[in-house]
């Protein structure tokens, strides 16, 4: 098939779609690890903690970061260290913390008195907290006294097994304070399993007290005593999250809001709209949500609901380890074998397999520049996921000229966009019809026709 199109592109990493829970969360990174021993810096900026592996150490953390600035923690391995906290940030700014594997800790990352964090598309598998010895209070993530823009924890992936693990909140920002236009957001993450703390739950915004906060299209499973809730603050939203519990022996109730610290502040400007849950609690009862009077009046609260039908199956068996799983060379991602689990379908009319002629149905007058044959570089991967997003993973370096463009079947450039991060999702879903997407990373380029149903 003549490959055109009317602009030169340039490269790409990996997102993804709104119109749906994010595709592939958890860490993305392939290679290896060089072991290393525990990391301490004060008043150190501008610099990148990667590819190393960080295990057990007289250290009470792995990675321990004071006052420092513009720093990137990436691609990097956490465990066993099941009484260590793994990363603590104290008096920072800036700080980047993508694509890590986290095993057996007793914390995954505690930001203090910081700002400018970002926790996101990192996998962690057993938070043990105080099972072993370790401290009281264990989280993957916790922001603690966390202020102004650009705060994240969001598309990470979190599996806490019986017997093995004892979280309190998984994911808990206490005292923290975004801004009304850049809140601080706990977005897209899977979470599943917890306990058997009777406090202890999935993600607890508002802990005593902050403000500008919000938790949405998270999925929790089996989290513990609570699924998502707030503990007050003004200015916080739940939205779009779905919740599941069979019964434990430590459960209570699915969704709540209330203001349990009214002394420092009252609460106001709280939002609990769109979730669903199907909640159990110890007694074997239905307990979905619960509302204090003093966090009154709660906007969308009608809207939220239960769903009898909304079961441990909304995530799918594997968690852990499925970004890492779900490409292949040819850019396509299957369906994990013997599951259907959502990995990537295999993309129909798939130009390098067969032509497509509504491709070749270019009007010869129209201003298109005839790209020349490219060699597909096997470090950019274009495909669709079972959603039918359109995905582009860039392995390696990534450069700064990184550009993604995509056109329509008649060539008409219909979105380009600089890349910054190594997975990518075109930022929504055109209509149905074929589409081209090429990809320039440095010297690096990939053209790929896709099918969108």
């Amino acid at each position: 098939m003549k490959r055109k199109i009317s602009i030169f592109l340039l490269g790409v990493v990996l997102l993804c779609l709104p119109s749906h829970l994010s595709y592939g969360q958890g860490a993305r990174y392939t290679g290896s690890y060089t072991k290393s021993s525990a990391i301490q810096h004060v008043r150190k900026s501008n610099f990148v903690i990667e590819a190393s592996e960080f295990t057990d150490s007289s250290n009470k953390d792995l990675i321990a970061l004071y006052s420092c600035e513009n720093v990137i923690i990436r691609n990097n391995k956490f465990g066993s260290a099941p009484v260590k906290r793994s990363i603590y940030l104290d008096n920072c700014k800036n700080i980047t913390i993508i694509d890590n594997t986290f095993e057996n800790v007793q914390t995954g990352l505690v930001a203090h008195n910081s700002q400018g964090i970002k926790f996101e598309y990192n996998d962690a598998t057993n938070i043990v907290g105080p099972l072993k010895g370790g401290e009281k209070i264990g989280n993957m993530a916790r922001f603690d006294k966390v202020f102004g823009t650009g705060n994240s924890i969001s598309y990470n992936v979190c599996e806490n097994f019986p017997g093995e693990s004892s979280p309190e909140d998984i994911i808990n920002v206490n005292q923290s304070i975004g801004t009304s236009a850049s809140p601080i957001m706990v977005k897209g993450n899977w979470l599943r399993g917890g306990g058997p703390s009777t406090s202890g739950g999935g993600i607890l915004l508002g802990d005593v007290g902050g403000a500008y906060q919000v938790a949405e299209n998270n999925i929790v499973v089996d989290p513990g005593q609570y699924g998502i809730a707030i503990a007050g603050g003004n200015n916080i939203a739940l939205r779009n999250n779905k919740i599941f519990s069979s019964k434990k022996s430590y459960n209570n109730v699915g969704l709540y809001a209330a203001n349990w610290y009214e002394s420092l502040g009252k609460s106001s400007n709280i939002t609990v709209a769109n979730n669903t849950v199907n909640y159990t609690n110890k007694d074997g009862k239905l307990n979905n949500f619960w509302y204090a009077g003093n966090v009154e009046p709660i906007s969308g609260k009608e809207t939220n609901r239960y769903d009898s039908g909304l079961n441990a199956s909304v995530l799918p068996t594997k968690i852990t380890g499925r970004a890492r799983t779900t490409t292949s060379p040819g850019g396509e991602t299957p369906q994990l074998p013997g599951t259907n689990e959502p990995g990537t379908d295999p993309i129909p009319n798939d130009p390098d397999q067969t032509t497509n002629p509504d491709t070749d149905k270019v009007d010869p007058t129209s201003p298109i520049t005839s790209l020349p044959n490219i060699t597909n570089d096997p470090s950019i991967q274009i495909y669709l996921d079972r959603y039918n997003r359109v995905c582009v993973n860039i392995f390696g370096k990534l450069e700064s000229s990184a550009k993604v463009y995509a056109a329509n079947a008649q060539m008409a450039i219909i979105y380009n966009s600089s890349v910054s991060q190594y997975h990518t999702v075109l930022p929504y879903r055109p209509s149905p019809g074929n589409y081209h997407i090429l990809v320039q990373n440095g010297s690096k380029m990939h053209l790929k026709t896709l099918y969108i149903r």
